[in-house]
């Protein structure tokens, strides 16, 4: 007598509804830290940019936007696959793919966000650079040029602004359109839905050691004693807009 027996499609079905209600692994933890740090620099760096009381502070988080930039850069280029920067060019890329659509007539909303949402960050990008150098260098007043280099970094800061602000309300449109939260994966590194995860090691040291390194820098540079710093004797100014004291 033959007997047959229907294998189960899990040999452990209760660790595989465990990991779909976990989800999948898409962002590391170094690539978490890193962007809450850079948003938190940048807003701090931005709300204490019209204040002279305020301005070490100001300063101070310039750097640290700038420092986190350059292990951005470091990362993207020798860290793992997913946070390689050519993946922000492969999306940039696809913009001719989507003028030609858009030509034709063919729009794909979800592929028009997502796309939209990858250029206003590899723009945020590119800008970081030219704005912590323009903000040191009108604080440093090279070349004797600091109001020169103020107005210079004034305008890129407001552009910043707007591709941050639109990188947000694209995220909030993105995740009504696909009907998911598309933030949620910046804070806890996870997707929902089955599957294998995208990252293989989530490196949680290495983000506690941006973080450390960030802590250690602001909290050593806000320490130190006040100083007169260049700039306020031309009457008080920062950025091209009169400082106030609060």
């Amino acid at each position: 007598m033959n007997t047959t027996s229907t294998p189960s499609a899990s040999p452990n079905p209760r660790a595989d509804a465990g990991l779909s209600r976990r989800g999948r692994l898409v962002i590391d933890a170094p690539m978490r830290a890193f962007h809450w740090l850079f948003a938190l620099s940048f807003a701090g760096a931005w709300l204490t940019a019209e204040s002279e009381r305020w301005r070490s502070v100001h300063v101070t988080l310039g750097y640290a936007f700038g420092g986190l930039l350059v292990f951005r850069l470091a990362y993207g280029l020798l860290g793992p696959r997913p946070a390689r920067l050519s993946l922000l060019w492969h999306r940039a890329a696809g913009l001719g793919e989507w003028l030609r659509q858009a030509r034709a007539g063919h729009l794909d909303a979800s592929r028009t966000a997502t796309l939209a949402m990858g250029l206003a960050m590899g723009l945020l990008l590119a800008m970081a650079a030219p704005l912590v150098l323009s903000g040191y260098a009108g604080y440093a007043e090279v070349f004797g040029l600091a109001e020169v280099f103020e107005e210079v970094h004034e305008a890129l800061a407001n552009a910043a602004l707007g591709l941050v602000l639109a990188h947000l309300a694209l995220i909030l449109l993105g995740s009504l359109m696909r009907g998911r939260n598309l933030a949620g994966p910046m804070l806890t590194g996870r997707m929902a839905g089955a599957g294998a995860d995208v990252i293989k090691a989530n490196r949680r040291w290495l983000a506690l050691l941006v973080v450390v390194a960030w802590l250690g820098f602001v909290g050593t540079q806000l320490a130190q004693p006040a100083t007169d710093v260049a700039g306020a004797s031309r009457g008080g100014h920062h950025g091209g807009h009169p400082a106030d004291d609060d």
